[in-house]
């Protein structure tokens, strides 16, 4: 691959054992069948990938060291990966926060930076660490093929970043259990140049 160009593939975690719910700071392990939808779309085949990054949470970094150990891939667990923070939406399902708080979850699914629900993180914080680590990403695996392996907030605000998006849709970006987005830079004297490749297969 030329040293001009970086492929960073971006994976949701699997289906967890805590349900649909809000999981910034929740610790949820993996369902059953989140490790089976896992293992089955990326065990077996020959990785396209020189290493692993992964969030911390146990959702993430449990595939990601099984995935690392199998193919002797070295693996960072990167702090910066985690979810945004929910705060008292945490372990609770969008259908709960309808019925308690629906002018509150109206405002979060309009624009997700203009509303924090009670306790959570900042939404400019958020953007703020994970565009932090897109750029050492790019940096420290220059010309290099990186799984990263994250939730559904980070996939979507850095396709977000790089399509530039309004904050106002990044919502509208689905993220499935167990899909993979990959996306490219380039660099050339002219400067550097993100593009989407795939998103949700």
């Amino acid at each position: 691959m030329p040293a001009n160009t970086t492929h960073i593939g971006l994976l949701q975690h699997g289906a967890v054992e805590a349900g649909d719910v809000f999981c910034g700071e929740l610790e949820t392990p993996l369902s059953k069948a989140g490790w089976k939808q896992l293992k089955q779309a990326f065990g077996q085949a020959k990785p396209a990938w020189d290493a692993v990054v992964t969030s911390p949470k146990v959702q993430c970094a449990a595939f990601a060291q099984w995935y690392a150990d199998k193919h002797s891939l070295p693996l960072t667990v990167d702090e910066r990966l985690r979810e945004i923070h929910f705060g008292d939406w945490e372990g609770c399902s969008p259908q709960q926060i309808m019925q308690s708080q629906p002018e509150k979850l109206a405002q979060w699914w309009a624009n997700p930076a203009q509303f924090t629900p009670v306790g959570g993180e900042d939404f400019a914080e958020f953007r703020a660490r994970v565009l932090d680590v897109w750029d050492d990403l790019q940096q420290e695996w220059r010309g290099g093929r990186i799984l990263v392996v994250t939730h559904a907030g980070i996939i979507r605000l850095l396709v977000g970043h790089v399509l530039q998006m309004p904050d106002e849709r990044l919502l509208s970006l689905n993220v499935e259990y167990g899909t993979l987005t990959r996306l490219r830079v380039l660099r050339d004297r002219s400067g550097e140049w993100a593009s989407l490749l795939t998103h949700g297969c």
